[in-house]
């Protein structure tokens, strides 16, 4: 009887995990290159009974962290600068820690400095190693390669030239998992670290950014059953403890 009521009540912890989710989604439907959250992790805990002869196993969820990469919609915006990922492509940013994360955000801008930065502020990175540092005075172009051209407004006869490689990886073939700051890690890993990911090259589309994947619809038919699935198993819990009270009345009587 115990067991039903302890699979209910964390089957309740799971949706509440999931709801929380959906909250997240529905505060990001129009944050640019904004991935869901899809497969929940859960933990596996021992319980003893007192003088039990034997021990129980149960699963509980802890986390949804498990990144869902199908490319959203593209954006076309004309700005030289803005990219975007296509396929399961990531790019490689530096969070507030200086270490190696991903994300798919691909709104660049220059900062006074002449750091390429995204929308969310962090330092994009550099297919050779550290940020890219470009000079705030030319114009620059991106390849599909992730490829940085610059041309100098100044010259008469402009010619482009190469002046940095942004740091794709393709994870058709690795599960990244997203950490509290919405960037991207590969799964099984304590830390945020590089991986090698697929062979086949990552391109980009120039000019274009990718929206949220996360729909408000969906996301709000999500809560509704979660709602619903949330009331069934209340009651669930509600007649298996008068059901454990009748049991226990009945081996009094007897």
């Amino acid at each position: 009887m115990d067991k039903g009521i302890y699979t209910a009540v964390a089957s309740i912890k799971a949706d509440k995990l999931r709801q929380i989710n959906s909250v997240h989604e529905v505060s990001n439907v129009s944050t640019t290159g904004f991935k869901k959250a899809f497969q929940m992790s859960v933990k596996t805990f021992r319980t003893d009974s007192g003088a039990a002869l034997s021990s129980r196993y149960f699963k509980t969820a802890e986390s949804i962290g498990r990144v869902d990469l199908t490319p959203g919609s593209r954006i076309v915006t004309n700005n030289p600068l803005d990219i975007f990922i296509e396929d399961k492509g990531v790019m490689g940013v530096f969070n507030d820690k200086d270490q190696l994360v991903f994300t798919r955000r691909g709104d660049l801008r220059l900062s006074p400095e002449g750091v390429l930065l995204n929308g969310e502020g962090v330092r994009i990175a550099s297919d050779t190693g550290g940020d890219l540092q470009l000079d705030p005075a030319l114009i620059h172009r991106i390849s599909r390669e992730g490829i940085i051209y610059a041309t100098n407004p100044e010259e008469e006869v402009a010619e482009e030239v190469e002046v940095g490689r942004i740091l794709l990886r393709n994870a058709e073939d690795t599960f990244l998992e997203k950490m509290e700051d919405g960037l991207f890690k590969p799964e099984g890993f304590a830390e945020p670290t590089d991986f090698q990911g697929s062979e086949d090259p990552v391109f980009v589309t120039s000019q274009a950014l990718e929206g949220s994947s996360a729909k408000t619809y969906d996301v709000l038919t999500q809560m509704i059953e979660l709602e619903r699935s949330y009331e069934i198993k209340i009651n669930i819990i509600k007649e298996l403890s008068d059901l454990n009270q009748t049991s226990n009345t009945l081996m009094q009587l007897s």
